[in-house]
């Protein structure tokens, strides 16, 4: 009898499996493929290792601007992908070895809910006190484009040779991600978004701003995909504000969102199920059915790797006695494209109706930016009439690093006067916030 069995391995199942182990429970896991799931294995780490190193290579091409001459650079996807598998594989060996030490049982296999107390893993039944769900997401993938050779966010990296032409349908944050490495690689790209701007949830200008600053990507939005025809090359039918368009593309690439994956044996008909198609679940993430949460993606709401590291704390404090309830206020939200882009706090919108008072501070204009040869970019810090800061955004040069200092200000309500009192050594990227919000208070002396 297990205290606890977990489904699903990402960074929100292992992770709970490894905090009830330190508990001193009983603790079972079952994984149907890799440790660490997406986030390791086809998301997070193989596109921001493809990135690392597209970055260097755009740094290597520039050179001569930091007094360094150097021959040609070659990127070769081969090598790249050989890296990719390198750092995937030891992170994967690393998951195996904590649990390992952690005596958790892993079990590399589907499993299937029998009750609330049971668990199939093929021919064996395990009986258990209290059950985590954290089976994850896959892409959403539409009648329409669901032809042959068309590529998902999970498949990308299994890719061997670069296309000519790439059409990316979706302009969210994995689309524009994706638009960065192809158009960097030298891909001919094509982005097809349906709403009215590119990153739809970030600010409009921050829209706008990484919308002239993809100048090698074409940018087609308020528009969507009607037919394809071909097995690649593609014939892409689509609408546009300005009427029908069509394009051939060597490749097509779907990025329009992610679905929960519920395990078998958890149909709507036995569990609760929520708006977004995932597992309802309360402040401590149980599910309609005791003994029985959800984590992570499979919960439909916030799919981020990082949400559902927390939400394992939360279920594993709860099945430990515990009462702390999940929060799921000021999540960073990060995009690795050049510049980078990050924010945090309250949307635009919710502050539409307040009295606000707002800053901002360019990347040009900073000391270490300029060491760096970054030029593009800002941060920009919205305040409450009291003074305390309620959203932060920021475009530039490890922006998704520096997000975790708003988010700290923010979550802590700390005023502009709070945060520029604080000591920020120069010449450091941190100085961007600060100029911005002492920009709240009219005392930037540094803001052209």
């Amino acid at each position: 009898m297990y205290d606890l069995f977990v489904i699903g391995a990402g960074p929100g199942g292992y992770t709970a499996a490894l905090l009830a182990a330190k508990k001193g429970l009983r603790v079972g896991i079952a994984e149907g493929s890799n440790l660490g799931g997406t986030c390791t294995n086809t998301g997070c780490i193989p596109t921001k290792t493809y990135i690392e190193s597209i970055n260097l290579f755009n740094k290597i091409k520039n050179a001569s601007r930091f007094g360094i001459s150097s021959d040609k650079p070659i990127l070769d996807l081969a090598s790249l992908n050989k890296r990719k598998t390198r750092i995937v594989s030891r992170l994967v060996k690393g998951i195996d070895h904590l649990l390992g030490n952690a005596g958790v049982d892993v079990f590399s296999c589907r499993a299937e809910v029998l009750d609330t107390g049971k668990v199939r893993l093929g021919e064996v039944v395990l009986p258990t006190h209290n059950l985590i769900i954290a089976s994850g997401s896959r892409p959403k993938v539409p009648a329409l484009f669901d032809v042959p050779g068309v590529w998902t966010s999970d498949t990308l990296f299994d890719i061997t040779e670069l296309p000519v032409s790439l059409t990316i349908v979706g302009g969210g944050v994995i689309g524009m991600e994706m638009a960065h490495i192809f158009s960097t690689l030298g891909t001919k790209v094509t982005v097809i978004e349906a709403m009215a701007r590119i990153l739809p949830f970030e600010d409009p200008d921050v829209s706008e701003f990484l919308k002239k600053n993809s100048r090698t990507v074409k940018i087609c939005t308020s528009s969507r995909v009607t037919d394809i025809t071909g097995e690649g090359p593609y014939s892409i039918a689509f609408e546009t504000p300005a009427g029908k368009e069509e394009l051939v593309s060597e490749k097509i690439l779907v990025c329009i969102g992610r679905a929960p994956v519920v395990p078998p044996g958890l149909e709507p008909s036995v569990i609760r199920m929520g708006s977004s198609g995932g597992i309802h679940t309360d402040h401590f993430m149980q599910t309609s059915l005791p003994g029985v949460y959800a984590i992570g993606d499979v919960t439909g709401e916030h799919m981020y790797a990082y949400v559902a590291g927390r939400e394992a704390e939360i279920a594993i404090d709860h099945i430990t006695g515990g009462s702390r309830e999940i929060n799921y206020r000021n999540i960073p939200s990060i995009i690795f494209t050049s510049p980078e882009i990050a924010s945090v706090g309250k949307s635009l919108d919710e502050l539409d109706s307040l009295e606000t008072r707002h800053g901002i501070f360019p990347v040009s204009a900073l000391g270490r930016a300029r060491t760096m040869e970054a030029n593009d970019g800002f941060a920009h810090v919205v305040c409450l009439a009291d003074g305390k800061m309620a959203r932060v955004t920021i475009i530039g040069p490890h922006a998704t690093e520096l997000i975790s200092i708003a988010s700290l200000a923010i979550e802590h309500r700390l005023t502009a006067e709070d945060f520029t009192a604080l000591y920020h050594p120069h010449p450091t990227l941190s100085e961007l916030l600060k100029e911005a919000a002492e920009d709240v208070l009219g005392l930037s002396v540094h803001k052209p």
